[in-house]
């Protein structure tokens, strides 16, 4: 099993959450740590972080955002 992305210094398990936005995933630790990733392949990095269940908030983050300035 592939707990390691190349060039990602964490292990799936690690991983909370992320958001992708451009070129850059900004990702939650569960340690509560935040960082930013940037991949060679953002969708085969995106199938990696779904196959280990990573949760994908983008959806989350847009509507937080959105709710905001349009209330």
């Amino acid at each position: 099993m592939n707990n390691h992305f190349e060039n990602l210094p964490y292990r799936a398990d690690e991983l909370s959450a992320y958001v992708f936005s451009i070129d850059t995933f900004v990702i939650g630790l569960k340690n509560g740590k935040v960082v930013r990733y940037v991949a060679e392949d953002p969708e085969a990095f995106i199938a990696w972080l779904s196959e280990k269940g990573v949760r994908n908030i983008n959806d989350e983050v847009g509507s937080m955002v959105y709710d905001h300035y349009f209330p």
